[in-house]
């Protein structure tokens, strides 16, 4: 049977270490590489072409996810599982949209390690629990995926914005630039979907951004 050959990015040590003893207990897997970055992640990832990328999304410089985009690109027969403690909606779509295969939390057992492992090589998609019940509440909530994600920063404006203080004002208040406060209306316009200021408060409030 032909193994699975993975490659594990992670920027501690001792996890690398403990998923590597874990996965070599199975004689199906051989570890080809580790990475502690996104950028050796990705030099890796193009020289030894696993089948598997095994990646942490919190690492310096270069992300995981922004490695995995660009890798899936022009390597499509590399399969991509996150193995992250993020189980943030955010991060979970955006594994998604770049073109993940699999999200893990790094609470999971062995056997689910495996399991996932083998299911992505089959071509498959595999997702711990817990991630598997927030993306069925995005589905069943579509709006969320389209609002974006709003920052604090950008809730504070908005939340300014709605009391009827004008641009001025908002940036006095927050001890920010004019520009600054037009640019987070303007990126809030962008994520929310709406066209202007009136129609971005309404839908903060339907979607129960502003109380």
């Amino acid at each position: 049977m032909k193994k699975i050959r993975i490659l594990l990015a992670d920027d501690h040590p001792l996890i690398r270490a403990g998923f590597r003893s874990l996965l070599g207990m199975n004689e199906r897997f051989e570890i080809v590489g580790e990475a502690e970055n996104g950028r050796e992640l990705i030099e890796l990832a193009i020289s030894l072409q696993p089948d598997i990328v095994l990646s942490d999304i919190s690492m310096p410089g270069t992300n995981g996810l922004d490695a995995l985009e660009q890798l899936t690109g022009e390597h499509p027969a590399i399969k991509f599982i996150i193995l992250s403690m993020h189980e943030e909606r955010e991060y979970i779509l955006r594994a998604l949209k770049v073109g993940a295969s699999g999200y893990l939390l790094k609470n999971i057992e062995r056997f689910e390690l495996e399991r996932a492992i083998i299911t992505v090589f089959d071509g498959g998609k595999y997702f711990s629990p817990v991630v598997t019940n927030i993306l069925a509440e995005a589905v069943a909530r579509p709006e969320v995926i389209d609002q974006g994600e709003i920052t604090p920063r950008e809730k504070e404006v908005l939340e300014l914005v709605a009391k009827g203080n004008s641009t001025k004002q908002v940036a006095d208040i927050l001890g920010i630039s004019v520009r600054t406060v037009e640019s987070h209306r303007i990126n809030m316009l962008k994520k929310m979907k709406v066209s202007n200021t009136a129609e971005l408060i309404k839908k903060a409030f339907d979607l129960k951004l502003l109380a």
